[in-house]
Parts: C-alpha cells; structure tokens; sequence
C-alpha cells in the first residue's frame, strides 16, 4: 500500500505547537493514521514569521 501524502496548510502545524498534550493535535491524529504531512514553503515561512527568537532552535 502506497503511504498517503498531505500538504499540510499552517493550522495543522499551529495546531500541534499549541496544544499542551501533543497527543491529541490533528497532526498526530493524521500521522497515526499513516499520513505523511509535508509543508510549503508559504507555511513555512508563516510558522517562521510568527515565532520568537526563544522558539526557534536552530
């Protein structure tokens, strides 16, 4: 079977550094159900964007 690929837009990522319990994120919902999530560069650079420097770890 042929792993299923998502383009995830910026909620699902939002979503997943929101939550305290990471657990319960779309993001682990849809990669338990064998999903690989990939992000565009937009999204990207959205999630950048709206972080601080003590998020970052670069």
């Amino acid at each position: 079977m042929a792993k299923k690929l998502i383009l995830a837009d910026t909620s699902i990522p939002i979503d997943f550094f929101r939550k305290t319990n990471k657990a319960h994120s779309k993001l682990v919902a849809l990669v338990q159900k064998g999903y690989s999530i990939s992000i565009s560069a937009i999204t990207e650079y959205e999630i950048y964007s709206g972080t601080t420097p003590e998020q970052v770890d670069y």
